[in-house]
């Protein structure tokens, strides 16, 4: 009776996948990690939080009133509020490079959930406002400039990466004209990138 045998270049090569299976397990779950770890997810607003946010509010029926809804809680580094009667906005933790309008990477998973929720069937029809603000360090003039290139790289993003059409989308930047009342002129939480609804064209 024959025996059979596999080549030995075969049982050699099963064995070497056999061992290095972990290896290459771990490493998937290293770049994971590393992903998750930069994307900061604590600190990005989900793509239901933006919609519901910039929502129109549902009609008013006779004898109902209906207040402005505030969208669930985000905690401190991404605050999504709606801050005035009838004002439907979003307030985005999107980071940037130091005294830049580069995106960094952290930035990218925010923005991925702002195209998402502009790109859904509630505000697929409606038009927005990219505002950029900044702390009050530094120059006027200076934070102007830096907070308009910064809201024209937001729209850029989002016209580029989710095909949106380029009149659903103004970009203006306000430097530190418009600080947030809770915190000092210089806080980081001056410099932020706040998307309202428009009304409709």
């Amino acid at each position: 009776m024959t025996e059979t045998r596999r080549p030995r270049h075969a049982v050699v090569l099963a064995g070497l996948t056999r061992s290095l299976w972990p290896l290459a397990a771990l490493g998937a779950l290293g770049c994971a990690v590393t992903a998750t770890s930069l994307a900061d997810p604590s600190s990005v607003v989900d793509s239901q939080t933006i919609v519901r946010s910039l929502s129109a509010p549902a009609p008013l029926t006779r004898g109902l009133v209906v207040a402005p809804r505030t969208p669930a809680g985000t905690g401190a580094a991404a605050t999504a509020a709606a801050t005035a009667a009838g004002e439907r906005k979003v307030t985005l933790d999107i980071r940037f490079a130091n005294d830049s309008d580069r995106l960094t990477r952290s930035a990218h998973a925010q923005l991925e959930q702002l195209g998402t929720a502009l790109n859904s069937p509630d505000l697929a029809r409606s038009r927005f406002l990219i505002a950029g603000h900044t702390s009050a360090t530094g120059s006027a003039t200076h934070n102007l400039r830096l907070s308009e290139a910064r809201a024209r790289a937001v729209r850029a993003y989002l016209l580029d990466r989710f095909q949106i059409a380029p009149q659903r989308i103004e970009a203006a930047g306000y430097g530190s004209s418009r600080p947030l009342p809770d915190f000092s002129a210089n806080a980081l939480q001056q410099r932020r990138v706040e998307i309202s609804a428009l009304p409709a064209s």
